[in-house]
């Protein structure tokens, strides 16, 4: 596969490290971006970890994404001091250093690259590779409009003119856009994932994972999150595509990680590897009016229910919501307790709505609820009293109020007699069960919990 090349000069000294950064490898059928960086690793064995390895997931409504859109970006160097234990390649321990030097960025692209020719899914339409290798991070604007948007190739290629980076594309290129948005992420929030990788003669074969172990490790561990989903019996560590993944697990703890990995049961993986990751995290959500809505953004959108639930085929839910402006949002039948709460909503209900913006018909697919306050449910008991004849009023229809059949006189329909009744929901956060759940989104769990600082 012929590359088209840029590169630089390089233009920093004493920063940490070289950030080599790549995405766009895999396909529906196969293989897998972080499992590359395996690769790449066992190829670079000269070089060192200068901190974690990197996994960045970027917009996740972006039309031409292989699977999870994921860039993954490698600080390497030469370490300075004592490495910890963060992955095993082929048996062989994988230390990062907290510290260290950079490298000679067009060296490390060139063997790199090299890997990446070898194993890419260049076969599939939506694959267009692309790798960055820099000493000098891009802007951290470039993460945040790669997770939030659709960012032109033109944009990044020009920031990384700027910053003296090297870099390859691939077919039409724009695995150069993760790879640098990958390079340019600082973390806010985090999270982390440790990956173990099967081996060759196993790819493509039902995974042996063992679900009680599984289990078992979800009770023991408190850090960890989206492992099983007990009300359908959902094993979420393995993926369902036919890529070198055994299984990853991810949580707010690296070193509970590292223990977590150690208590499943199942067939003896050929390498694994600690991950620093955005994922969790809701990065892509931006908050929003409903007047600013556009398709493709994921949202939070806070507004008042403006009219009743109403089911569509399929056991889909529609809830329309006004905060001035209006929008329907639906509640897909796989949401589960997200479903169930639409379906118990009523108009004067505030709420909090995350979701992404569909295109047509214009609405927001929900990912996540919650109830602000819950407005007054009341039912009707009785039709008012005619003050002139001291009998019940007829119904002139839904919402039309009310005329005695004797004299004529009328009341509005708010004159009815009605008492409070109670209402099935409560305020507070509803979401899906774990196998409906984005790479990105941040689970109910971790949204008051305080993040780990521990960055290695």
């Amino acid at each position: 596969m012929t590359a088209t090349i840029f590169c630089r000069a390089p233009v920093a000294l004493g920063v940490p490290a070289t950030y080599l950064g790549f995405d766009d490898t895999d396909s529906p059928q196969g293989m897998c971006t972080t499992f590359l960086a395996t690769l790449i690793l066992d190829e670079l064995r000269r070089f060192d970890l200068v901190g974690l390895p990197r996994l960045v997931r970027l917009n996740p409504n972006v039309p031409w994404k292989t699977r999870g859109n994921a860039a993954v970006c490698l600080p390497l160097g030469r370490g300075v001091g004592g490495g910890r234990i963060c992955g095993a390649i082929n048996g062989r321990p994988l230390k990062c250093y907290e510290r260290g030097s950079s490298v000679d960025q067009e060296e490390l692209l060139s063997v790199a690259a090299k890997v990446l020719e070898r194993v890419a899914e260049f076969d599939c339409d939506k694959t267009n590779p692309g790798m960055v290798a820099t000493n000098k991070k891009p802007s951290q604007r470039f993460y945040w409009r790669a997770v939030r948007e659709v960012v032109p190739l033109s944009d990044v290629e020009r920031e990384l003119r700027a910053v003296g980076a090297s870099w390859r594309r691939y077919k039409n290129g724009r695995g150069v856009i993760g790879a640098a948005s990958a390079a340019s992420w600082r973390p806010h929030d985090r999270t982390w994932e440790v990956i173990s990788y099967r081996t060759p003669d196993r790819i493509g074969t039902k995974r042996e994972v063992d679900r009680g172990s599984v289990i078992r490790m979800d009770h023991k561990t408190k850090s960890t999150f989206h492992n099983y989903d007990p009300g359908s019996g959902h094993v979420a560590i393995t993926p369902a595509s036919p890529c070198p993944v055994l299984f990853g697990i991810r949580g707010d703890s690296a070193d509970e990680l590292l223990r977590a990995r150690k208590m499943i049961r199942g067939e003896p993986p050929l390498s694994w590897l600690l991950f620093l990751t955005n994922q969790g995290t809701d990065d892509h959500i931006v908050r929003c009016r409903i007047r600013d809505l556009e398709p493709g953004m994921s949202v939070r959108v806070q507004a008042t229910v403006a009219a009743s639930p109403r089911s569509i085929e399929g056991g889909h839910v529609i809830v329309r919501v006004s905060d001035g402006d209006e929008v329907d949002v639906a509640f897909y039948e796989p949401s589960g307790d997200l479903n169930r709460a639409a379906r118990r909503l009523i108009p004067g209900d505030l709420v909090v709505v995350y979701g992404s913006v569909r295109d047509s018909p214009r609405s927001l697919n929900a990912e996540k609820l919650r109830v602000l306050h819950l407005a007054v449910a009341r039912r009707k008991e009785t039709n008012p009293l005619c003050v002139m004849c001291d009998k019940r009023m007829g119904s002139l229809g839904v919402g039309q109020g009310y005329r005695c059949k004797r004299c004529g006189a009328r009341a509005p329909a708010s004159a009815a007699g009605f008492a409070e009744t109670s209402r099935e929901i409560r305020t507070g956060w509803y979401e899906p069960p774990v196998a409906s759940r984005r790479h990105l989104y941040r689970p109910i769990r971790r949204m008051s919990r305080d993040n780990n600082s521990n960055l290695l």
